[in-house]
């Protein structure tokens, strides 16, 4: 499989605080990378790495093929767009005006592309309408054009949802959609909004403590959270020698709960429990979502958003 982006051992200290320690990381070619953690946890640490605006006090990572020490590194960062904490754009200036100068600091020949840029996040009838007086959505939607100016292959968004209405989140959505399926282009979305991270990404890595504790891909995730029959019972023990008599699959939730995968019949299961001495309290479909799957993997402890829409 072909990588954009390979870290090995990465570690950030600033003094005596360690931001990152010995993250390993791959994101594939193609992909649209959730990168989910708390603030703190590393993730804005680590962007800055990829960004080459931090270097890392140990370990090494590539970039679009070429390692951190390739004297052709530079030529790899030009093929990245990123949108880091909030996009740079010039706030006096218009949307055109904008990427115009972002062209100009590239140092690429026309300005061809402009228009297109603008048509493509929807900011073309925008006119001499300056920046300032955009709103959030068409603000993270400039700040895509900017990242897009230099007709990248990787573009690295840092919560371009955040604070933003349900109309302004479908729009970001469905523009990296867009450009994830017609042009190619790999994504790293950092967002703390779950639940809409769910719609869109096809990998993830989950970050806690300067730690990857885990990276998997969509269908893996959709697995792990699939529908069970969550059962509230009297003692769960007995529950679970009735579930390893008939083969059938559970996990344990607490001393009265376990979630049950497979379709039940009320009746039967009523009375082998019955037979037991077990009493069923509740008895409903469970379908785990990001945000509970997050949460079980670092133990409940996270601070976590679900979507507005």
């Amino acid at each position: 499989m072909e990588y954009v982006f390979k870290a090995n051992g990465i570690s950030k200290k600033y003094g005596k605080y360690t931001a990152l320690s010995d993250v390993n990381m791959e994101i594939p070619k193609g992909a649209i990378y959730g990168f989910v953690g708390k603030n703190g946890a590393g993730k804005t640490t680590l962007i800055r790495i990829m960004c080459g605006l931090q270097k890392p006090s140990s370990g090494f990572y590539e970039l679009l093929g070429k390692t951190a020490d390739d004297p052709d590194i530079s030529k790899a960062r030009r093929r990245v767009g990123a949108v880091v904490e909030a996009p740079a754009i010039y706030k006096d200036m218009t949307a055109r005006d904008n990427l115009i100068q972002q062209c100009l600091m590239l140092g690429l020949p026309d300005f061809g592309n402009v228009d297109e840029l603008l048509s493509l996040v929807g900011l073309a009838d925008t006119g001499k309408k300056k920046a300032r007086n955009f709103s959030l959505g068409m603000r993270q939607r400039l700040g895509i054009a900017v990242a897009l100016c230099g007709n990248p292959d990787f573009i690295i968004l840092d919560e371009p949802i955040n604070g933003l209405d349900p109309q302004g989140i479908i729009e970001i959505r469905e523009l990296i959609l867009k450009l994830n399926r017609e042009r190619g282009i790999t994504f790293l979305i950092s967002s703390h909004i779950l639940d809409e991270l769910s719609k869109i990404a096809t990998n993830y890595g989950f970050i806690d403590n300067g730690h990857i504790v885990r990276q998997m891909s969509s269908n893996e995730l959709k697995n792990e959270c699939r529908k069970s029959v969550r059962m509230k019972v009297s003692d769960v023990g007995l529950l679970t020698k009735i579930m390893e008599e008939k083969g059938i699959e559970y996990k344990v939730i607490s001393n009265n709960t376990a979630d049950v995968y497979s379709e039940l019949n009320f009746s039967t299961i009523a009375k082998d429990c019955d037979n037991v001495g077990c009493t069923i309290i509740t008895m409903e479909e469970h379908d785990e979502s990001l945000e509970a799957f997050y949460l079980s993997l670092l133990g409940g402890k996270e601070d976590v958003q679900k979507s507005v829409c």
